[in-house]
């Protein structure tokens, strides 16, 4: 393998080399900086327009649709690249990962001290970000798209959670756990109301009550594990030195811990020479255990999403002024719902939680008592739903926490009575309008939980019949689409509970759309593409694929936006339903009880493993999502300088005009991120054509959920 100062030397020998003026400018002693920018803008530029004319009408902004940007060559992008470094040479840009201090991009500045043997401390990561766009601009790095059967090995690399093998060595856990369980109610001092084993039992109808009382959501909460030794003990004591010292750490420092015996059962305890497929259940172990980074950062942390932080009486940062903190809002017509229910808790904890800056202050969404509702609930919600009846833009409610299916059912019950009865009076308001002032009326319901994934036992038939009786009235005031939005991660997060609490929703005449976090363990070869598979194997459609949020609390887990697009291009795009079926699947939301047999037909006719009708992108701070974007600067240490454009197919906030687009640096370098994924047991070199890919252009919507806009 080359050593850094071989490769810092191939770098130098071929700025030097170039055919052209560049290597001779480099070398100009007489030559500024500022000087050098502008020549070097002057050369490229020529090309571009000579060699390369679409690159330039995407960088002059000429052409900036879709089409345009997939007409992009790598040998292009590279060029657009190298323009947009010239444009921003020396630029200062605020860096949330170092708490807003100031990083200036300066690569021509560095590889000119490169080039010229001057003393210059500079990152191996650095160097070998720029060595591939070099080669990139010269044509020797090639973006080649891997073929559907390649797409299609990579995937049966990673098992799901409903493999033969997988549920045996998971039923072993279940059983290890349950006799801890057995241990703990028995040596409990003050007895539960609900769960006691009497002293009569013998060993098996111990286990058998406690088996009894696994399928019970409440049962599952109130014995979650709270703590670093627990964790441990529930995963039988295989937690590495470093692992658990780094939890114990993490506890001493306030953040929270909190996983269900269930969810704990799905966990690979077994060392990684013993695993058919090693590091499998990577992605469940990401939500569990917390990064150097995170626990360092924890207490200084800031809120990514800068529209979610409500001041009474005044707008927040997409412009919108709210009634209170119930609800959240960045766009024109939708507006996310966070009930002062049990609604705000959780089933588990995932360690990148967007609330872990709330948790700083002791606001834990566990503490499931301090959650329940207070006496002046229904004035709140009948505040806020006010709220969406007298606003002439909204359309569609995503009611989320926390957790939607934490309420209680009675209590979700009143909630969706009340958006009904809003929706009802929205209809009426209107017969007094003239046309052309009718505001909008109701049409979409969304339901946000990961419970099918912690604790797949609150979906119970009590909580379908909710759903099933808001359904069947919902369409009597207006709302067509009613429908629950999961967080699955990995094929392994999918298991016989998963499948069958997602049937009894889809029965209830709810669709079932899943985002995706494009952690790094997430963002593996394949991996993605098998979630999406597995997903329609259960009636399950895939919606966003999130590259994740935050600073360098989030490092860890963060995988590039490069990777997120090279994914897109060269994975999800096996899954891409051809046009002439879009009109088919357009009614597929509304037929949720037959959605497994309409996924089914798509993929049987036109021959595809599984449909990609999710999208790629990014939770941008007050602006909401896009995954537009190019890469105008680089740090001294390899990390990306990235400026996004906001979703140019959507209605937005008037604020975004003023914003016009949003920088974000990234928290890694892609080298780091390779080497991440080479400790996972990756060949780093499937992923070569990363390099290439530094700009991005948001997909369309899929057809099938034309009309959604959140």
């Amino acid at each position: 393998m080359e050593t850094q100062l071989e490769r810092i030397a191939k770098l130098v020998a071929m700025i030097r080399a170039d055919e052209s003026t560049i290597g001779s400018l480099f070398l100009d002693e007489k030559l500024s900086l500022e000087a050098l920018v502008e020549k070097l803008k002057t050369h490229y530029s020529e090309v571009m327009q000579k060699e390369h004319p679409n690159a330039w009408s995407y960088y002059t902004g000429e052409v900036h649709d879709e089409q345009s940007f997939y007409k992009l060559t790598g040998t292009s992008l590279a060029f657009l690249r190298i323009m947009d470094y010239l444009d921003h040479e020396g630029c200062s840009f605020s860096d949330g990962n170092l708490h807003g201090e100031g990083v200036v991009s300066q690569p021509l500045a560095i590889l000119r001290s490169l080039v010229r043997g001057e003393d210059i401390s500079v990152s191996p990561d650095f160097v070998e970000d720029m060595y591939h766009l070099l080669r990139q601009l010269k044509g020797i790095d090639h973006k080649e798209v891997p073929s559907r059967s390649q797409v299609q090995a990579w995937m049966e690399r990673h098992p799901s959670g409903l493999d033969k093998e997988v549920i045996a060595w998971r039923a072993k856990n279940k059983e290890y756990i349950v006799q801890l369980l057995i241990k703990r109610i028995r040596s409990e001092h003050k007895s539960s109301q609900f769960y006691q084993l009497k002293g009569s039992m013998d060993a098996a109808q111990a286990r058998k009550q406690v088996l009894t009382w696994w399928r019970d959501d409440r049962f599952q909460l109130k014995y979650a594990i709270r703590s670093s030794s627990e964790l441990n003990r529930y995963l039988q004591n295989s937690l590495d030195k470093e692992t658990l010292e780094q939890m114990e750490t993490a506890e001493k420092k306030g953040i929270p811990i909190f996983a269900t015996p269930y969810f704990l059962s799905l966990i690979d305890v077994r060392p990684l020479s013993e695993q058919e497929h090693p590091h499998s259940d990577a992605v469940l172990r990401d939500y569990l255990f917390y990064s150097k980074d995170l626990v360092e950062e924890f207490g200084s942390i800031v809120a990514w999403e800068k529209e979610d932080i409500v001041e009474e009486g005044k707008p927040n940062a997409a412009g919108w002024i709210l009634p209170s903190h119930n609800i959240h809002r960045r766009y024109p017509n939708v507006a996310i719902f966070i009930p002062d229910t049990m609604g705000r808790a959780c089933g588990g904890l995932c360690a990148y939680c967007q609330r872990m800056y709330d948790f700083q202050r002791g606001r834990f969404n566990f503490e499931l008592e301090k959650l329940r509702p207070k006496r002046n609930w229904s004035t709140m919600l009948a505040l806020n739903m006010d709220y969406f009846r007298k606003d002439p833009y909204l359309s569609d409610i995503l009611i989320t926490g926390g957790d939607a299916f934490m309420s209680s059912v009675s209590s979700l019950r009143n909630i969706l009575d009340a958006v009904l009865k809003m929706a009802q009076e929205k209809l009426l308001d209107n017969e007094e309008r003239a046309e052309g002032e009718k505001y909008a009326t109701m049409k979409r319901v969304r339901l946000g939980t990961k419970l099918p994934v912690y604790l797949p036992q609150r979906i119970t038939k009590e909580l379908v019949s909710v759903l099933a009786q808001f359904k069947e009235k919902a369409s009597l005031v207006g709302i067509s689409q009613c429908i629950v939005q999961i967080h699955i991660s990995s094929s392994m997060e999918v298991t016989p509970d998963t499948k069958k609490a997602i049937a009894a929703i889809l029965s209830a005449g709810w669709a079932v759309t899943n985002q995706e976090v494009f952690t790094i363990s997430a963002s593996r070869r394949g991996h993605s593409a098998k979630l999406r598979k597995t997903l329609n194997e259960i009636g399950v459609l895939p919606y966003y694929t999130f590259t994740v949020k935050g600073f360098k609390e989030n490092r860890h887990v963060f995988a590039n936006n490069c990777r997120s697009t090279q994914e897109q291009i060269e994975e999800s795009s096996i899954g891409r339903v051809a046009l002439r079926y879009h009109s088919i699947i357009r009614p597929f939301i509304s037929d949720a009880p037959h959605m497994l047999e309409n996924i089914d037909s798509i993929r049987k006719s036109d021959e595809i493993p599984f449909l990609s009708t999710d999208r790629n992108t990014l939770n941008l701070p007050g602006v909401g999502k896009s995954n537009t974007y190019r890469t105008i600067g680089i740090t001294s240490d390899g990390r990306r300088i990235l400026e996004f454009e906001f979703d140019h197919t959507r209605p937005h906030s008037p604020v975004i005009e003023e914003m016009g687009s949003v920088i974000v640096i990234e928290s890694k370098s892609i080298a780091e991120y390779l080497r991440q994924l080479g400790q996972m047991g990756e060949d780093v070199s499937e992923y070569e054509t990363i390099w290439g890919y530094s700009a991005g252009s948001l997909e369309p919507r899929s057809s099938v959920f034309e009309g959604m806009m959140k």
